[in-house]
């Protein structure tokens, strides 16, 4: 049951309080409800996260590959926004090999084609740079040895 008493104090806050008292009320409870709610989402002034480039599972460069022969090499970008994919490069440059193509979307393989002749030193480095940001890239060493040629499909 409702005590009259109270109801009439109650009245009597809410008039005192009038219109402009109940406004600055709402908005402080709204001000009050949009700060939660842009803590809850995060910041707009918060970075994303960097953009990381790995080799892909399955498509890893061998540690070593014959001359002339052909291995499936991709990376996989992540958090790249821009889906700007991969482009590929090896050294030494002219006696290190080509790729076929030199780019591809994030984790799908290229063709790595092994130089004909063994390089100065027997290795070659391959990279994966991650076009949206090229200071991301991996690289791998890959000793090459003389043997059967096996050009890519």
């Amino acid at each position: 049951m409702l005590d009259s008493s109270r109801c009439k104090l109650c009245r009597s806050h809410l008039m005192t309080l009038g219109r402009s008292g109940i406004l600055l009320i709402v908005k402080a409870i709204i001000s009050v409800a949009m700060t939660a709610v842009l803590v809850a989402c995060g910041s707009q002034s918060s970075s994303p996260p960097p953009i990381t480039i790995a080799f892909s599972q399955g498509f890893i460069p061998p540690a070593s590959l014959n001359t002339g022969a052909y291995a499936g090499i991709a990376a996989t970008v992540t958090n790249d926004p821009m889906n700007g994919g991969v482009g590929f490069s090896c050294t030494p440059v002219g006696a290190c090999g080509t790729f076929s193509p030199a780019g591809a979307p994030s984790a799908i393989p290229v063709c790595y084609l092994a130089p004909d002749s063994v390089p100065s030193g027997n290795n070659v480095t391959v990279t994966a740079t991650a076009q949206s940001d090229t200071t991301k890239s991996v690289s791998a060493t890959i000793t090459i040895v003389n043997g059967a040629p096996n050009p890519c499909p």
